[in-house]
């Protein structure tokens, strides 16, 4: 057994336990080429810190994306909740069906949900918001949704 495989076991024990720790965590994230499969069955603890931690380590190497989606949309637990939506914004896919989560009314949630769809390269999936009561949303998302028309134009003019 290799270190990367070492250190998710040592990882998974604990979070079966209810111990894991942030060094858990950093000791599975060092490892340029790990496996994080088994650890994304922990996406459905009750444990609210086990879980954050699974979101953690599946959206920092890009485990399942469809488990973190399916997850982020029964979360209960706001620190949960925004950390799923933290690491799915970096798979950037597979972030459509939150669309729901822009209308929200914690604010905080919301905030993360807008960053989520502008890393997704999903500004589009922000457009109802164009129609928010708070003008600083309404500006953010319309300089969010120009930054994309700008990338895709970019992309579109380098790929001829």
């Amino acid at each position: 057994m290799g270190f990367s495989e070492r250190a998710v076991a040592a990882c998974e024990r604990a979070m079966e336990n209810g111990t894991v720790t942030a060094r858990h965590v950093r000791d599975v994230l060092k490892y340029k080429i790990v496996d994080v499969t088994a650890i994304a069955r922990f996406l459905k603890s009750e444990d609210d810190m086990v879980r954050k931690m699974a979101a953690i380590i599946v959206g920092e190497k890009r485990g399942p994306a469809q488990l973190l989606l399916d997850a982020a949309l029964v979360e209960k637990d706001k620190a949960v909740l925004m950390e799923m939506l933290t690491q799915l914004g970096k798979h950037g896919d597979a972030v459509e069906p939150l669309t729901n989560i822009i209308n929200s009314e914690d604010e905080s949630i919301r905030d993360v949900a807008i960053d989520m769809f502008r890393r997704a390269s999903r500004a589009d999936c922000l457009f109802p918001m164009l129609f928010d009561r708070d003008d600083k949303v309404v500006e953010r998302i319309k300089r969010y949704i120009n930054e994309q028309e700008r990338k895709n134009g970019e992309n579109t003019s380098s790929d001829r």
